[in-house]
Formats: structure tokens, C-alpha cells, sequence
């Protein structure tokens, strides 16, 4: 009986709170403004900074399995939802009185950590039919990252299906040099625009001999049409490979703007495609921005969940810490969050092979060989290997701890600088020794925690 009064109490305020019948509210509000409302006094309502999606809040309420938990009765959480429509009824009402209309409806309420990275960025988008943010990602952050990738990221456009991601993989083979294999079709590349940006240095990362100047964003940007080419060199001597055809090239763009330095890369039939594509850019501002996300970046407070998750069945040596993993803001792509985790172990792992070789520690030594023997085994790089090739590197370089050196080309390369490639000195776990000093030094004159 308590329960039901309490009940009662609550939509006869409700009611009381409606001066209008709901007949006059509906002729006056249409339902997608109502609609509207309801988004916003919910997302206002629970957690400004991070609302909850309708369908979220209905499957709180009603749990897992579609079942009401307390039938009959107002729990907490339906407590909320019924004063936040009174908070709805209430302001269509004023609306209807003091406006004679329907209001706009409100724009969706993005927390403020989310705020400010969109407005860390360029605040670009690519405008055209059928073309859609398909991914998001961010340099993670930490005291050691070198100084040009503080600021940078990368968007990913796309039109069509979902495009798996591209590992080509380069052989060496005694009849041709070298075989290429992974990559995808051309019709499935050119479906497919990158942008990227970051601070810093505003020379391009590469260089042509001829460049192509483009309009882009009232501004000029300098164009490779070979963006595609790649040079490797093996017993044989110097080879160059450039993915694709005539009709089917990869070229990029750079140029600067408001501080930022920006590529955007894309697979084409000729200059002419390529400069469309340009002239798709389009400045927005951080509301715009946001909204054009799809799901998967938004969401992006599980991301420490899923390191956790990731972790399970990695062996972690004792220096390790889950902050250690850098937080990609925005990204929650499970591929890139998974580069992430694995990096980071790994790189612990051949810090201390590194450091017990150089003091003659055998035990530690084969603690660490031991531990990176199994990463064919973790479950998170045996998921990455359907879709690309990074597993591999982390598993090539394992198989090489014991001799501790990479054999290619008919030379024997020290194995640590090839580790040092996973990325361990940006997240702050340099391995080798001139590395680590930088980073005492670094420590020294910024008073920064050392790891």
C-alpha cells in the first residue's frame, strides 16, 4: 500500500504539472518535436555529461531478459524517468502557451570531455551523398610522446559497406624479388577517403619531384600522386612497388590550417577524382562534428573496460599497471585499442629482456622470452588476425627473442630497435638504452613520474 500511494503521489504530480489535456498538447506539438523533448529532458536528466540512450534506460529498467524487476511498482530508476516527464510535459506546455508553436528540437548533449577533443581537431568533415565517418582515432596522451604527435588523429570517410582493414603483406620471392598480397580490390579502396592531422612540423612527409597544387578549403594544398609507393631494399638491391594500376592510384594532399598540419590520403582513377574529393571538405563546428560520429566512437567510456577484457590470458609482468595503456579518447575500435594493449605488455616485456641481457640476469631473461613465446595463444591477437597483419609482427618478434637479433636481406639486425617499432617510446616504455636516458632527462627537468 505504501509502494502504491507513492505511485499515485507520483502521476498525480504529474498531472498536476500538465495544465492541458494531452488532446490540446498533441494538436499543438507534432511527434517528432515531442520526440525531441523527451531526448533531451532524458539526457539532461540522469547524467548530463554522458546521457543514456533511450533504449539503454529501457533495458535498465526492464533488465536483460525483457522482464519487469518490479512489477506493479515505481523502482528508482522508473522514479527518474517519471520526473523527467514531467520535466517534458511541463516545457511542451509552456511551449505551446508562450509560442503558439513547436519549438526546434533540442540538439543532442554531448559531455564535455567529448566537447573538448572535437574542438582539438580540425572540426572537418566530408560532405557527399553516401559518404559517412566510418572511424575515429587520437594519439594517446602521456608526458613522453614525442612532441609532434601531442595534437594528431586521423578520420576515416567511407561509402558502401563497411571496408575490412587492408594488410598487405611483401614476400621476397628468388624468381620476382617479391610478392604482394592482401590488398583490396580497387573498387573497394575507392570507396574509402583518410584524413589525418597533427602539430608541428608543416613539411610534408614526403617528397615529389614534380607536386600538384590543388584548391582546398580556400587554402592550397601540395599533392603526391604516388602516394601509394613504397621502396625496400634486400640482396637483390633497391625495389619499388606502387599498389595499383593506371586508373587505380593512391594520392595524397597536405596542407596547414589553424595550427594543424593535415594529409588526407585517398584511392582514385586519376587527379580529377582525387580533387573532388578535396573539394568534399567542409568546416563545421564541434555540435556538427559530434554528431556525425557514428556509435562506436562516441562510446567511448567502455574503453577501460574493454583493456581489461583485452588483457585476460596475456601474462603481465610486474611493472605493469593498466594505466599504462593509453587512452584513445574518442576511439574505441577494437582493433586499435587492441594495438594498444598488446604494444604496451609487449613493450614491458622486451624493456626487461633488454635490461637483463645487458646485466647477465638469465632468469629475467628467459622470464620475458618465455612470457612473449605465448603470444600466439593471446585471445585478443589471435581476434586481430582475421582482420590484419599486426599479430604477426608481435609474434615475429617473439620467435626472435632467443637469438636476440632479426635476420634480412642476408643481414643480422639487432632485434630491440625492431621492438622499439611497436610504438614503446610514445607510450612512454622505451626500450632501448639512449631512449631511456632521454626519458630520465626528461623526467628530471619536468618532475615527471617515472615508469
Amino acid at each position: 500500500m505504501i509502494r502504491k500511494s507513492r505511485d499515485d503521489h507520483a502521476f498525480a504530480c504529474m498531472q498536476a504539472l500538465n495544465p492541458f489535456p494531452a488532446e490540446d498538447l498533441r494538436g499543438s506539438v507534432d511527434e517528432a518535436h515531442l520526440a525531441g523533448a523527451m531526448r533531451a529532458a532524458i539526457a539532461a536528466g540522469d547524467a548530463p555529461a554522458r546521457p543514456i540512450p533511450v533504449g539503454d534506460r529501457v533495458a535498465r529498467d526492464f533488465g536483460a531478459g525483457g522482464e519487469r524487476r518490479h512489477a506493479g511498482i515505481l523502482s528508482r530508476p522508473a522514479w527518474r524517468l517519471a520526473l523527467t516527464a514531467v520535466a517534458v510535459l511541463t516545457a511542451v506546455a509552456a511551449v505551446a502557451v508562450l509560442s503558439g508553436r513547436a519549438s526546434e528540437t533540442a540538439p543532442r548533449a554531448y559531455g564535455a570531455e567529448l566537447v573538448r577533443y572535437a574542438e582539438s581537431t580540425p572540426l572537418l568533415l566530408l560532405e557527399s551523398p553516401g559518404w559517412r565517418v566510418a572511424d575515429v582515432s587520437e594519439t594517446g596522451y602521456g608526458p613522453y610522446l614525442p612532441k609532434d604527435s601531442r595534437g594528431a588523429g586521423s578520420m576515416q570517410f567511407v561509402t558502401g559497406k563497411p571496408i575490412p582493414t587492408e594488410a598487405i603483406r611483401m614476400v621476397a620471392d628468388p624468381k620476382t624479388g617479391f610478392r604482394v598480397s592482401g590488398m583490396l580490390p580497387a573498387a573497394v579502396r575507392q570507396r574509402k577517403v583518410e584524413l589525418s592531422w597533427r602539430t608541428g612540423d608543416s613539411q610534408p612527409p614526403w617528397t615529389v619531384r614534380h607536386p600538384i597544387r590543388l584548391p582546398v578549403l580556400g587554402t592550397t594544398a601540395l599533392v603526391n600522386r604516388h602516394a601509394g609507393r613504397m621502396f625496400f631494399v634486400d640482396a637483390e638491391g633497391k625495389h619499388v612497388f606502387e599498389p595499383g594500376k593506371p586508373g587505380d592510384r593512391r594520392m595524397a594532399a597536405f596542407w596547414t590550417e589553424d595550427g594543424h598540419v593535415l594529409e588526407m590520403r585517398a584511392d582514385v582513377r586519376d587527379l580529377a577524382a582525387f580533387a573532388e574529393r578535396l573539394s568534399w571538405l567542409r568546416r563545421v563546428d564541434s555540435q556538427t562534428w559530434l554528431d556525425a560520429m557514428p556509435p562506436n566512437v562516441v562510446k567511448a567510456a567502455d574503453h577501460d573496460a574493454v583493456v581489461r577484457e583485452m588483457l585476460n590470458g596475456i601474462p603481465l609482468p610486474g611493472t605493469f599497471t593498466p594505466s599504462y595503456v593509453p587512452s584513445e579518447g574518442l576511439t574505441t575500435d577494437r582493433y586499435q585499442v587492441g594495438a594498444a594493449v598488446t604494444a604496451t605488455v609487449s613493450c614491458l616485456w622486451f624493456r626487461q629482456w633488454g635490461e637483463a641481457r645487458r646485466s647477465h640476469d638469465r632468469a629475467a631473461e628467459l622470464e620475458a622470452e618465455r612470457a612473449m613465446a605465448t603470444s600466439r595463444h593471446w585471445p585478443v591477437l589471435r581476434e586481430m588476425g582475421k582482420d590484419g597483419a599486426y599479430p604477426e609482427t608481435i609474434w615475429k618478434l617473439a620467435d626472435e627473442m632467443p637469438s636476440g637479433y632479426r635476420e634480412y636481406a642476408g643481414h643480422k639486425w639487432r632485434l630491440l630497435p625492431q621492438a622499439e617499432a611497436l610504438g614503446c617510446a610514445r607510450h612512454g616504455i622505451p626500450v632501448l638504452p639512449w631512449k631511456q636516458r632521454l626519458q630520465r632527462e626528461r623526467r628530471a627537468s619536468r618532475s615527471l613520474p617515472q615508469r
